[in-house]
């Protein structure tokens, strides 16, 4: 199903957003989507896309408060000011030297660990085995829900 005021949905999508910045627990917001899409109002795809817009708030919460997220975050800021980055600056990921797509990768792959773990106490291990198995499956699966949801691209730019 698609919302087809794309200004409504926008607005209803920031106000989520919003609750989930002041609030970081989508617990509430996944079991309401998984309800959608076990009810085939929405597909399981545009779950994985919400699931992925929802649990922003876990990377955001961590990446303050887990010591291995923070470790690495402040690696990845050493290696971009050696390099004469300035702060707030960074590379497009094509663009960064080996050593700091690899940190990355393991920034990446940290954060994906404290979504499946907090998706797994929220009820949704199905979700967080796909995450852990297959990073990019669960990117398809996220990106075809988007369309699901939202509809295309060009659609998009035309409203």
């Amino acid at each position: 199903m698609r919302e087809p005021n794309l200004n409504r949905a926008e607005r209803m999508m920031d106000r989520i957003r919003d609750d989930l910045d002041l609030t970081p627990e989508p617990g509430p917001w996944i079991a309401a989507a998984r309800s959608l899409s076990e009810r085939l109002i929405i597909s399981e795809n545009s779950l994985y896309h919400l699931v992925e817009i929802f649990t922003e708030c876990v990377v955001f919460a961590a990446a303050i408060t887990d010591a291995e997220l923070v470790r690495i975050g402040s690696e990845l800021r050493d290696l971009e000011r050696a390099h004469g980055l300035r702060e707030g600056e960074t590379w497009h990921v094509d663009d960064a030297p080996p050593e700091w797509r690899a940190l990355s990768e393991r920034w990446s792959n940290r954060a994906d660990a404290v979504v499946a773990a907090r998706l797994r106490e929220l009820g949704h291990p199905d979700i967080a085995a796909v995450l852990e198995q297959s990073r990019s499956e669960f990117e398809r699966r996220a990106e075809q829900g988007e369309i699901d949801l939202w509809g295309e691209s060009e659609e998009l730019d035309q409203r």
